[in-house]
């Protein structure tokens, strides 16, 4: 969804009607289709399936490590799935791996993935991309590589299904078979089966669509341009306990905020903790968001495409407020919440700010210091291409930090944590705010996975829902489908209230 600095234009979402909590806020807004129509003549690629040669930027032919790309692995299709012993089986009365399949099948937003391709908004995206380049041929968004990459799991028959399992689990080509022995957890996963129950690799493998991501095996570019956003693609936004909640649930969940279930659990309560997903998840986005930046720079060394954007600036790696800028009432910081971050000068843009907020509650020390001062070369240089060797460090950093979320977390109490986030952010920014709802929600689901009583919570969990109806679009339902249009009144000095009155709750607990 886009935030208050965004585009004053009305803000269409074309997301599915599936939502929940936080993920209503985040469904991302579309523009207009007579916004849409004058700003798509400025963009300046065209997305269509003709490839164009890859072109090597002196940045990537620095000297910069590799990061390895798997090769890639069957995908066999949802069908693999099905039998009534796997994960077909009725939702009543199984265990949730047991109708997986089903629940997927019957419930999951993510089935229509590839049928929204063949609707009127798919057709009118394409036709106003290619109104920029007569020359360049008008490729149905069902056929088209700028589309199908990541609203198609399969090619051929298999795309129909859109989003399918192996999307997520990864291609099984390699592990069907393998993942029914009696020995496969104990063995553990090394045929390319994805690990989603780690928060971090769980957030990368949706952030490469939601986010963004390398191409696909067959070369499929996974990314939302700036100019597939002005030609009316919904802006990308991810975060994933949010996300998760907003799927229909075939998984046994370790961080559900349940003290029965943390007390029945092997591995102990000190896994489950809400607050440690949140954290791991962010990471891992952000670790996808600047391998991202590193492609869409030239900054990588990894398999391009010739659909994928070789040109620097992409305006999607930053705050969308930074340049479209709608009247939202001044926060006076000495009245509400504080040091938040230095406010960014005109004409400097952040970096998407509901990625980037709140890391240093993440991860300390050297990681830290590298993220802060990559992100403040990016910011106050945004013209020139990033450093190739610098962004590889960082993701080096990252991966390396994964191991010491959870101890950095563990000894901090709900409060401190709370009056850390409401400090750190900016309340007139719509995306630094849905940050905060983010992790001040993960803090509730601790306190309560951890046995604080909900009458406890309940002034808390009052006003996190305040916040959210502040944060969420308003609905509208004209010509029988669900849109969201952006918040114009965002009450900033609301949000700030808000902000404040869930962290004096969380600190009254102590």
């Amino acid at each position: 969804m886009a935030s208050p600095n965004e585009n004053p234009q009305s803000q269409n979402d074309r997301g599915s009607a599936a939502a929940a909590r936080l993920f209503t806020i985040l469904k991302a807004a579309v523009l207009t289709t007579a916004a849409v129509a004058g700003i798509a003549l400025l963009a300046t690629r065209l997305r269509g399936t003709a490839e164009r040669s890859p072109v090597t930027s002196p940045v990537a032919a620095a000297s910069n490590p590799t990061r390895p790309v798997p090769p890639p692995r069957a995908v066999l299709g949802a069908g693999s799935c099905t039998s009534s012993g796997c994960h077909a089986s009725e939702v009543q009365g199984h265990a949730a791996w047991q109708s997986s399949y089903t629940v997927w099948a019957t419930r999951d937003p993510h089935t229509r993935a590839e049928r929204v391709l063949h609707e009127p908004m798919a057709a009118q995206i394409v036709k106003l991309l290619a109104a920029r380049d007569p020359a360049w041929p008008m490729v149905p968004a069902h056929e088209n590589t700028a589309c199908i990459g990541c609203h198609a799991t399969g090619r051929g028959p298999l795309a129909r299904e859109g989003v399918s399992c192996e999307s997520c689990h990864g291609p099984a080509g390699d592990w069907l078979v393998a993942h029914t022995l009696p020995d496969w957890r104990a063995a553990g996963n090394t045929l390319g089966m994805v690990d989603l129950a780690d928060p971090f690799v769980c957030a990368q493998q949706c952030a490469g669509c939601h986010v963004g991501g390398p191409p696909t095996a067959d070369g499929s570019p996974r990314e939302v341009s700036h100019d597939l956003i002005a030609a009316g693609h919904p802006r990308l936004a991810f975060e994933l306990r949010s996300f998760k909640q907003a799927e229909p649930p075939h998984w046994r969940d370790r961080f559900a905020a349940d003290p029965a279930v943390a007390a029945a659990s092997a591995t102990g309560s000190s896994k489950l903790d809400p607050l440690d997903e949140w954290a791991l998840g962010r990471l891992g986005a952000v670790h996808a968001f600047l391998d991202q930046i590193a492609r869409q720079a030239g900054a990588s060394t990894r398999p391009r495409s010739g659909t994928t954007a070789d040109t620097w600036p992409e305006f999607t790696a930053f705050d969308c407020y930074s340049c479209h800028r709608p009247p939202v009432a001044a926060v006076d910081r000495g009245e509400t919440v504080g040091g938040a971050d230095r406010p960014t000068p005109l004409g400097t843009p952040k970096l998407e700010p509901l990625h980037w907020s709140l890391l240093d509650l993440v991860v300390q020390g050297d990681t830290a210091a590298r993220l802060t001062s990559l992100r403040r070369d990016i910011e106050y240089r945004w013209w020139e291409r990033p450093d190739a060797v610098t962004i590889s460090a960082c993701l080096d950093a990252i991966d390396a930090a994964r191991a010491h979320v959870q101890p950095a977390l563990a000894g901090m109490s709900a409060g401190t944590v709370a009056e850390r986030v409401v400090g750190q952010i900016d309340p007139a920014n719509w995306d630094e705010a849905t940050a905060a709802h983010a992790a001040l929600e993960a803090v509730i689901a601790r306190a309560a996975a951890h046995g604080v009583p909900a009458e406890s919570l309940a002034a808390a969990v009052a006003r996190l829902n305040t916040l959210r109806g502040l944060l969420e679009f308003p609905g509208d339902t004209t010509g029988g489908k669900r849109r969201f249009d952006s918040p114009h009144d965002y009450d900033a000095k609301a949000v700030a209230a808000e902000l404040r009155g869930i962290a004096a709750a969380l600190e009254a607990l102590q």
